[in-house]
């Protein structure tokens, strides 16, 4: 796959520049199973940048070296950059010819989203449609290949991810704000499905540099059994803050002085309780901060990572209540809600160090109402595309033969009455008479009516399958008639004021193979 929104290329091709913007997000990588995405996409963008073969003989002489010198020192980068090492020198250096650089498929119809609603939409699109698209992909698309033992191969995700953003063909604008690190929260998205998503989006934008990803925002995942800590301090965790001391990072948790006095006045003082940040870690509480700035202090213990391999995701995360011999009734929260997940206990387990608990997947956690879901209706899969595609060429087809025939044979017979009332208007727009510029308006709504059993599966029309003629007359009508154009902006997807300055060739985009081989997902 390369990017398919691309910036501008560099005038000064430079080894240094795009490795050097490699090698450190490789170091920042919070789950290290996802770094062949990261290299995967990266490759994508510097491919699309079209280079010239010395500039590629350069790169591999740099990653040459860096090899010999044992560096990066963790395994899973070293794994990483030997796979692209192998991969320039199999695909470019022997056979001295440099990678494809497609042009950009940009599609001329974008949607730009609304930045308040870009939070619900983002953990639909991680813990809704990612998981549906991936399944897709291994079991419908002939990719069975992709599985791996172990859970789902993460190169499968990036795929469906890319499918899924082409798919809607959001702006660079809206792409770009993806990137916004306030989207995210370890209640609602899984970390590192947000290290996969910014791979993705930043290839698309044809970008190889990224900042370090956000420790913060913070949740609370549980407390200790009879602990002293007040009813609302989920609350309060939301004001947590990083500290970077000598002896390695902190977070704490600001608490009222009375709140801190009333901890303190217990016979023990047990604050025992766990929090989770953005990054995956775990956090686990270690003292009270009390007199002048009063904060419970945690430290890092580990990070938290969800088991795909079985037919439940799972997540093992720490109990605080430890026993030598668990005894009568075990009392754990009905519910967990993490990573856009809710979860229930399964089960627990001890070692020499604590006391551990598996939870097992629930349902996905809802982010939004019922009705604000209706209006998120977006991300249909490519079947619907698939579909509106057919439709628009029979259509194309109907009118080139003067003829109904083409529609009437339609695999998708929902479609059928459909694709008559298209026809229809096409016939009256493309008819100069005045009398049938008087039955446009009556064609619209004939396709409003039909096109409402439609919606919830299908969605309005797509403004991309009207013929660029029929196009051009109704967005002149437009221009002049409020109504008229309210009117067509309530039977197609797809505005027509905004498709003005767009070109009219508006090829759906599909996902292609990665660079690398499926082995190295």
């Amino acid at each position: 796959m390369v990017a398919h929104l691309l910036t501008a290329r560099p005038r000064t091709p430079s080894v240094n520049t795009d490795l050097a913007a490699l090698l450190p997000r490789m170091r920042r990588r919070l789950y290290p199973e996802t770094l062949p995405v990261l290299v995967s996409y990266w490759l994508k963008t510097v491919c699309a940048r079209g280079y010239e073969l010395r500039w590629w003989r350069r790169l591999h002489g740099e990653l040459t070296q860096s090899l010999a010198e044992q560096f990066p020192h963790d395994a899973a980068s070293r794994h990483a950059l030997t796979e692209l090492h192998e991969w320039i020198q199999n695909a470019v250096i022997l056979p001295g010819q440099i990678p494809p650089s497609p042009a950009s498929r940009l599609a001329s119809i974008q949607t730009s989203l609304d930045p308040g609603r870009l939070k619900p939409y983002v953990n639909r699109l991680l813990n809704e449609w990612l998981p549906v698209e991936v399944a897709r992909l291994l079991v419908n698309d002939g990719e069975s290949a992709m599985w791996q033992e172990g859970g789902i191969p993460v190169l499968a995700i990036a795929t469906a991810l890319e499918r899924l953003l082409v798919r809607e063909r959001l702006s660079p604008e809206t792409l770009d704000t993806l990137l916004n690190p306030e989207l995210f929260s370890p209640r609602y998205v899984y970390p590192a499905d947000v290290e996969i998503l910014h791979d993705v989006v930043l290839a698309l934008l044809g970008r190889t540099s990224a900042p370090a990803p956000p420790v913060m925002p913070a949740r609370l995942l549980c407390v200790a059994p009879a602990s002293p800590l007040p009813a609302d301090y989920g609350e309060a965790v939301r004001n947590a803050f990083l500290v970077v001391r000598p002896s390695g990072e902190e977070l704490h948790v600001p608490v009222a002085p009375a709140q801190c006095r009333q901890i303190l006045e217990g016979d023990h003082v047990r604050i025992g309780s766990v929090l989770v940040t953005m990054d995956g870690r775990w956090w686990e509480s270690e003292n009270l901060l009390y007199g002048e700035n009063d904060a419970v202090v945690y430290r890092p213990m580990g990070r938290l990572r969800i088991d795909f391999s079985t037919d439940h995701a799972r997540l093992r995360v720490p109990w605080l209540e430890a026993r030598l011999r668990w005894c009568g009734e075990v009392h754990f929260p009905d519910t967990f809600e993490l990573f856009g997940r809710e979860w229930h206990a399964s089960r627990w387990e001890e070692d020499a160090d604590r006391t551990w608990l598996d939870l097992e997947f629930s349902r996905v956690l809802p982010v939004i109402s019922e009705d604000a879901q209706r209006e998120l209706r977006r991300w249909r899969p490519a079947s619907v595309d698939i579909a509106w595609a057919a439709l628009g060429n029979a259509l194309a087809s109907s009118i080139l033969q003067n003829s109904r025939d083409p529609i009437e044979q339609l695999r998708h017979a929902h479609l059928i009455p459909l694709g008559r009332a298209l026809f229809e208007l096409t016939a009256s727009v493309l008819t100069l008479s005045k009398q049938a510029r008087d039955t446009i308006e009556t064609r619209l709504k004939a396709i409003r009516y039909l096109e409402a059993p439609l919606l919830a599966a299908y969605g309005r029309v797509p403004w991309r399958i009207v013929p660029a003629r029929v196009r051009t007359a109704l967005r002149r009508r437009g221009r002049s008639d409020l109504a008229f154009e309210d009117l067509m902006n309530q039977v197609f997807e797809g505005p027509p004021e905004t498709t003005g300055a767009a070109s009219t060739n508006s090829a759906h985009s599909q996902a292609t193979s990665s660079f690398f081989p499926r082995t190295a997902a």
